[in-house]
């Protein structure tokens, strides 16, 4: 028994990493962790997963190059959308955006970047936001840049005009390889690290640290209603692959590297929408299923939140789901559906509370792996926070 138990973890855990990569670095939407069927046969919404360039096309970093291209072609698709989406039966006036981990950076980011013109009426962002992960530097960037083009022979000139055009001339996967080999920017803790191309700051759709907190103290971002979420036990994905790397993560590490990059980060950007006047909703999500566990212990991590939003458990694992986790997802789906629908007040007549500091309006998805959610004070998880340094992460050499 206990050979197909590790049996059945190796397999889960071989299809989880191979279809979850480190941010803005690998990934698509052919994937059960990106698949919306299941949500929306189940409400009555319309769910659109967007491809975008990542890695090295879509945040190369060279030297005269566009930046952050990536997060551009969001823009695009978002823009696509809000004229299309009728003939999909969709509601442009009801658009949402939401966002997991990188891309839920990305969703707050958009908050910033585009205060006046955000075109969508609703933000959704899990296990990460502006504060969750560090930025290399713009420096680093391009040195990243400046070992590809040694790898690839297009080394032989110092004009950066010349470089890029050689580059654009390798075939993408010779380029995609080449990538593969830059090694990662450490982060500051051994279970964070930044990928060699990755978004940077061009104080048009990513801004510094201390340029988002000057903001969201001045509340110029987009004022939307906002559902934050994240895992209680993120890091339960995390040190694989800094095991993988040779890095043992002793449990005072992982409990810190969850407070700083996910648990403080929903805090203060949840108290920053909230002293705007922006309806704000939380939650921590609890669910520990054995056909999404990775291994005996891992807990809900990194990504567990999407088996229950988007219903796909079954896809990416082969098991059935338990009657309680079935339960959850029917009820992680109706909030969503709410949200979507109505973002100022949906989730108020499902009698979830708006965040509010000092009152029990966190949300504890599946504690204890039962299906439900009851509310806590933030204090619950936050009250560390007071000793965490917001953007401290950022800015990696």
């Amino acid at each position: 028994m206990a050979a197909v138990s590790i049996s059945k973890y190796l397999y889960k855990l071989a299809h989880f990493l191979n279809h979850i990569l480190p941010g803005f670095a690998g990934g698509n939407t052919n994937a059960p962790f990106a698949n919306g069927q299941y949500l929306a046969n189940n409400t009555d919404i319309i769910v659109v997963s967007v491809n975008y360039r990542l890695n090295i096309f879509g945040f190369p970093g060279g030297p005269n190059t566009d930046t952050n291209l990536g997060l551009r072609d969001q823009r695009l698709a978002v823009q696509w959308l809000q004229k299309n989406i009728f003939a999909f039966g969709g509601d442009a006036k009801k658009m949402v955006i939401a966002g997991q981990s990188s891309g839920g950076a990305a969703v707050d980011w958009w908050s910033y970047a585009y205060p006046q013109d955000p075109i969508v009426h609703g933000l959704m962002s899990t296990s990460g936001n502006a504060f969750s992960f560090p930025l290399n530097s713009p420096s680093k960037q391009v040195e990243n840049w400046s070992l590809v083009s040694s790898l690839v022979g297009c080394n032989t000139t110092t004009n950066a005009t010349t470089t890029l055009s050689c580059m654009r001339n390798i075939p993408w996967p010779t380029l995609s390889l080449a990538a593969s080999k830059i090694p990662p920017t450490p982060g500051g803790s051994p279970v964070r690290s930044t990928p060699p191309f990755y978004p940077v700051v061009d104080n048009e759709t990513v801004f510094s640290p201390s340029t988002y907190l000057t903001l969201a103290s001045s509340r110029k971002f987009a004022h939307l209603p906002y559902l934050h979420g994240h895992d209680d036990n993120e890091q339960g994905y995390y040190v694989i692959p800094a095991f993988a790397q040779g890095r043992n993560v002793t449990n005072e590490q992982a409990q810190k590297f969850l407070l700083e990059s996910f648990t403080c980060p929903v805090s203060y950007q949840a108290r920053a929408r909230t002293a705007a006047g922006v309806n704000t909703w939380v939650f921590r999500y609890f669910g520990d299923w054995d056909d999404t566990r990775l291994y005996p212990t891992s807990g809900a991590y990194h990504g567990s939140e999407l088996h229950a939003i988007l219903g796909g458990a079954e896809d990416a694992s082969g098991l059935l789901m338990e009657p309680a986790q079935r339960d959850t997802v029917a009820l992680v789906q109706r909030a969503v559906a709410a949200f979507t629908e109505d973002p100022e007040k949906g989730l108020l007549e499902l009698g979830w509370p708006v965040f509010q500091p000092g009152r029990e309006s966190w949300g504890e998805i599946a504690k204890g792996s039962r299906a439900g959610v009851r509310f806590v004070r933030p204090e619950t998880f936050d009250a560390a926070c007071e000793g965490v340094v917001m953007g401290a992460l950022q800015g990696g050499s």
